[in-house]
């Protein structure tokens, strides 16, 4: 689910706010950053549940229609499509989901919750791709999985109201929202007539190596803070270093960090990342002057021989 990227930038926000704490203890920086990440994850999971909320309502909905002292023959007799939806099986019956709501007692219980549950339900209701949905005469697991994609999209993913909700819930998640989008439909379309409740949500890592590789960025960002500060001073000239935007100073010390430690990684990767993460990050002006400090950075650590990239393609490589 997380991309290097979204590494990066989770990273750089806890190198950030160790800084500014003031903390010595660079092992509860790191569980920090743990913690942070996995709340990358727990926003997923927690999109998902939502799902289940909008059937329930619907189902609610359903109960209540019936139980009127005048039901209508439509009434007593619904359409029961929507409700019986076969992706909403399986994530009712998913282990892993079922799991996450018990251990982080996920509700939605509040008066606002239950306003934005209603808000979605009533507007997928309104729409004609319901009423087509409802009316196709199809019952199969390809049509359903691509309804609740498009719900998905055209009613939960921006929805703003529903986001200042889960905000609310959590500070961690104000950067997620994008890195989980995709991972939502993904998680959807996956989903197989032989699906069973062990059915695999997308993981939080690709693979075991990019925790490793947060864990890694983290410290020795810290631990080459004064060594990256006189690198990026020397190739300033004038610049007085606390003139430098603090977050300008973090992003060149990671990305300094990277070229010195990661030799798998090229060069070009690196700047590049750092560059694009500035435009969200930073000052307006940093895209340029992180670009061309870093470029003079790199082109003496590689002069000086300290750049060591290996792997195909890695060496004896221009920067440019």
């Amino acid at each position: 689910m997380l991309t290097r990227r979204h590494i990066r930038i989770k990273v750089f926000q806890t190198v950030y706010a160790y800084i500014f704490s003031h903390k010595t203890e660079v092992h509860i920086g790191e569980k920090e950053l743990v913690f942070n990440l996995d709340k990358t994850h727990e926003l997923y999971l927690t999109y998902l549940t939502i799902f289940k909320e909008i059937r329930d309502f619907a189902l609610q909905k359903i109960e209540d229609a019936k139980n009127k002292n005048f039901p209508t023959e439509d009434e007593l007799n619904p359409n029961m499509k929507f409700v019986e939806n076969k992706v909403f099986g399986v994530l009712e019956e998913n282990l892993e989901l079922n799991n996450f709501i018990k251990k982080r007692k996920i509700r939605w219980e509040t008066e606002a919750d239950f306003n934005i549950i209603k808000q979605i339900w009533q507007g997928v209701k309104a729409s004609d791709e319901y009423r087509e949905y409802m009316n196709s005469g199809m019952d199969s697991l390809h049509e359903d999985k691509q309804f609740l994609i498009w719900i998905f999209k055209n009613h939960i993913a921006l929805n703003e109201l529903l986001y200042d909700i889960l905000e609310d819930k959590s500070i961690y998640w104000n950067d997620d929202l994008e890195t989980i989008l995709s991972s939502i439909s993904s998680t959807i379309d996956g989903i197989g007539a032989d699906t069973d409740s062990h059915y695999k949500l997308r993981p939080l890592y690709k693979g075991e190596e990019d925790l490793a590789f947060a864990k890694k960025l983290f410290r020795r960002t810290l631990a080459n803070e004064e060594e990256c500060s006189k690198l990026i001073h020397t190739q300033a000239e004038n610049w007085d270093l606390d003139r430098f935007a603090k977050s300008d100073l973090i992003l060149m010390q990671m990305a300094i960090t990277e070229a010195l430690d990661f030799p798998s990684i090229p060069i070009k990767v690196t700047l590049n990342e750092y560059i694009e993460i500035s435009k969200f990050y930073s000052t307006p002006k940093s895209k340029q002057f992180i670009n061309g400090l870093l470029d003079k950075v790199f082109n003496e650590l590689k002069q000086s021989g300290r750049i060591n990239k290996a792997g195909r393609g890695l060496i004896n490589k221009s920067i440019k």
